[in-house]
């Protein structure tokens, strides 16, 4: 099914994977920077909070921008960006005048472009792929996360082995072959605002798309869905340190169980479009969200390293197909003028609440212990994904072939 998706998408997916996969590493590598540099590891902290913050602040006005402005041209200019940030970063590293008002500085940027870029690349997404095949291109942009998440990191700490200044270098380079990608793509102007929409000031934008997400029951239960999804699998690190803490292979076993997690997204990423063609939304949701929920409790269950990291990987492997099935329906019911603001106003609630997470399972794990913190994790997601199953059936008749696709009534 990805042939029919277009030369259109395979350069806007060859340009973003590229970028994907040089921020990945540099994300990882920041604070390890910053940490050489200072001999600090609060300064490393820093890093990564500078990194956390460019995302979160920038997810709303990006929807705003992606909206209002041509797309290619956002892409031109952001991906432009990452690579007179990084490629100046690289030159100050290379020179040692990369301080750390630099590195934070560089980090912020960083989080704040890939979050830019996220609502452009959805709203496109609409513009140039057909409604059919919108799982199918739902799933690659999928795959690629889990790629990046799992292959960033490693490419980040190999070239950190060399030096600095070549990861950072090494970055701008992925920047500059998106910044190729996205010249190549035809324009790709604005939705019409519609009427007494044009030229309404920024933050009465933003408003209205978290207006629309609040006032439309699926798009609710997305943004909900996404925000416990988050906080579960941002929790579920702190779980598997606490898990394999004891013993003389407890680096070993965090290293294993957190690759188990890469390695179901991965898997789950495979299969996302074909689940989300066949099942009707209802069935798509409840079933992937019980799959997360049975998983962490077979996780309860075991203690070997190895037996942990399987119902680590199923469970990973879920997330994938909930978030093609939520979205396909997320693109199919928001109109065109909104799609930036509903999917940045989705992304900004899971990402400003995803560190709740750490700070959740830290204090369950204390508090009541590790198979008492996953099985309440465990309950929390199978009330989600009970939720999931009415909204979806609200939104969607499942008995209905046409139900399984939600249709697109215009293009971007």
């Amino acid at each position: 099914m990805t042939r029919g998706l277009g030369r259109r998408f395979w350069l806007l997916y060859t340009g973003e994977s590229t970028s994907a996969m040089g921020t990945a590493a540099t994300a990882v590598a920041l604070p390890v920077v910053a940490l050489r540099s200072t001999g600090d590891v609060r300064q490393a902290g820093m890093a990564g909070a500078a990194l956390s913050v460019g995302i979160v602040l920038a997810r709303l006005p990006a929807g705003v921008v992606a909206d209002r402005y041509d797309r290619r041209l956002l892409s031109l200019a952001g991906n432009t960006l990452g690579v007179l940030v990084l490629a100046s970063l690289a030159l100050l590293t290379a020179v040692d005048r990369a301080s750390l008002p630099v590195l934070l500085a560089a980090a912020f940027l960083v989080g704040t472009i890939g979050s830019a870029l996220a609502p452009v690349e959805n709203v496109t997404l609409r513009t140039i792929v057909q409604p059919d095949l919108l799982p199918s291109a739902l799933a690659l942009i999928q795959t690629r996360a889990a790629t990046a998440m799992v292959a960033g990191p490693l490419a980040g700490m190999a070239l950190l082995g060399v030096n600095a200044q070549e990861l950072f270098a090494v970055d701008a380079c992925t920047y500059l072959v998106s910044v190729v990608c996205m010249a190549l793509l035809p324009a790709m102007p604005a939705a019409p605002a519609g009427p007494g929409r044009a030229g309404r000031h920024p933050l009465r934008s933003a408003t209205e798309g978290i207006r629309f997400i609040v006032l439309t029951p699926f798009l609710r239960y997305a943004a909900v869905n996404a925000a416990v999804i988050n906080v579960v699998f941002n929790g579920l690190i702190i779980v598997i340190i606490a898990s394999t803490s004891a013993g003389t292979g407890a680096g070993i076993g965090v290293g294993i169980q957190t690759a188990a997690l890469g390695a179901g997204a991965f898997g789950g990423s495979l299969i996302a479009a074909s689940v989300a063609r066949r099942l009707p939304p209802a069935w798509g949701i409840a079933l992937g969200t019980a799959v997360v929920a049975l998983a962490l409790s077979g996780f309860t269950l075991v203690r070997a390293t190895w037996a942990a990291a399987i119902p680590l990987a199923v469970a990973a492997a879920a997330g994938p197909v909930i978030t093609v099935v939520i979205s396909t329906v997320q693109i199919g019911i928001t109109p065109n003028e909104m799609q930036g603001r509903v999917h940045s106003g989705i992304g900004f609630l899971a990402q400003a609440v995803s560190p709740l997470g750490s700070v959740l399972a830290g204090l369950g794990v204390r508090a009541f212990g590790l198979t008492a913190t996953v099985s309440g994790a465990a309950l929390a997601v199978v009330l989600l994904a009970l939720a999931g199953g009415l909204v979806a059936a609200r939104q969607a008749d499942p008995t209905t072939a046409d139900a399984r696709i939600p249709v697109v009534t215009g293009r971007g």
